[in-house]
């Protein structure tokens, strides 16, 4: 039977009991009859709580403009489906990922797979079909037992370590550490990309003999003017390139993705790739735009980890004036934390709903919330930013985060009413 994608998404969303879960059993048994791992002779495998979306595609843009044919996967998608499966850059067209879905239908027999499962096993045939010479590959969740973990790393990367996916990694940093770390193999080297490293990680790499490289200890990176200074590691000699082009990722995501690549080669130049790879960047990640005259940023913050690093930018950005949040939380998601990571850069808060199973009302998100400076539950994207045109108030910011979810609904509401201005660093 042919299947037009979304009739593919449809049917891979319902096939497996459950939305998600957790191992390599099933899926490595499909993956076997495909012969579809490794998708490359290279792979870069990206964990992390935050960052891993910004450092997969920074690391993509490096390795393309080193010459090098890169697949890549990134989770989630905020548009399309086809963004978490790109050959170059570029995301898979409809006829190739049905093609992949064919062939993973017809070979899994009676293996049930799940929704993400059945698009990594689309990612990797692609990759191989396509005969990219390195893969990047982002982990969807933890690492340990994400579908991801079927690819031994060639570089193992994790970005950082926060409080998020309790149900499934546990709720304290050293247990999803834990999780994380099930990426690394013994003697592969592993990039890690902040300053604060729970003690599961370094354990793990002690046991398996891995060479770690931390961000702030063996590499670093400073601002310096309007480029940047990175200091890292080219083998076994010291690497120290300045003047670098300014990156549209933050700074230690760029540094950790450009370590990564010096890792699997140390030839690399370093100044030339960084200048090519400047503009690579993702959606929704401290995307600035205007809405009838409104500063807007979005932003995909939906974890205490990742508001304290969005304070951190709006603090960056020395603002004159009020800034106002309009959020939206999913169910499972620390609402409490994000707002409290939030309070001094955030003046008056706007709960708007989100959608799908996990969604809930702006009120429900206001309740778990907690106290805060409200100006507004329960109305729309489209009206929150509509009162606030209207009501004249200058200077003012918009924020909107929270959630994947409304993040890409503000984003089709934004492109619709104009362009993007100039996107600033994010993450």
């Amino acid at each position: 039977m042919r299947r037009t994608l979304p009739e593919w998404l449809s049917y891979s969303e319902h096939l497996h009991p459950v939305g998600i879960d957790m191992g390599l059993q099933r899926i490595g048994r499909v993956a076997a009859r495909l012969g579809v791992v490794p998708p490359a002779r290279r792979n870069f495998v990206i964990a992390g709580t935050n960052g891993k979306g910004s450092v997969s595609v920074y690391l993509e843009a490096l390795l393309m403009a080193r010459g090098y044919r890169v697949g890549t996967t990134l989770s989630p998608h905020l548009s399309r489906f086809n963004e978490r499966i790109r050959v170059n850059g570029q995301a898979a067209s409809d006829a190739d990922i049905c093609e992949a879905y064919c062939a993973i239908e017809a070979a899994r027999a009676d293996v049930t797979l799940t929704y993400f499962e059945f698009g990594i096993l689309a990612a990797l045939l692609i990759f191989q079909r396509s005969q990219v010479d390195v893969t990047v590959l982002e982990v969807g969740l933890g690492g340990r037992l994400d579908a991801v973990n079927l690819v031994d790393a060639s570089v193992c990367v994790i970005t950082s370590i926060g409080i998020d996916h309790v149900a499934y990694l546990g709720d304290n940093r050293e247990s999803i550490g834990k999780e994380k770390a099930g990426i690394l193999r013994p003697h592969v080297p592993c990039v890690y990309g902040e300053t604060s490293m729970p003690r599961s990680v370094a354990d793990a790499a002690t046991r398996l003999s891995v060479p770690l490289l931390r961000y702030g200890a063996q590499f670093n990176a400073t601002a310096q003017g309007d480029g940047w200074q990175f200091d890292g590691v080219r083998g076994d000699e010291v690497c120290v390139v300045q003047k670098l082009r300014m990156p549209s990722v933050a700074l230690n995501n760029a540094a950790t993705a450009l370590q990564a690549l010096l890792v699997l080669d140390a030839t690399a130049p370093v100044d030339v790739l960084v200048a090519a790879a400047a503009d690579a960047r993702l959606p929704g990640r401290f995307e600035h735009w205007q809405y009838r005259g409104l500063a807007v940023i979005v932003d995909v913050a939906h974890n205490p980890h990742g508001a304290q690093f969005l304070a951190r930018q709006l603090a960056a950005q020395q603002f004159v004036g009020s800034t106002v949040a309009v959020a939206g939380f999913l169910q499972d998601k620390d609402a409490a934390g994000i707002v409290a990571a939030l309070d001094l850069a955030i003046d008056e808060w706007i709960f708007v709903d989100t959608t799908g199973l996990r969604g809930q009302t702006g009120e429900q998100s206001a309740r778990t919330a907690g106290a805060v400076r409200t100006a507004s539950v329960g109305v729309s994207l489209r009206d929150a930013l509509d009162g606030l045109v209207s009501a004249g108030r200058t200077p003012v910011r918009v924020v909107v985060l929270g959630s994947f979810d409304v993040a890409q609904r503000a984003r089709e509401l934004l492109c619709c009413a104009n362009a993007p201005s100039e996107v600033q660093r994010g993450r």
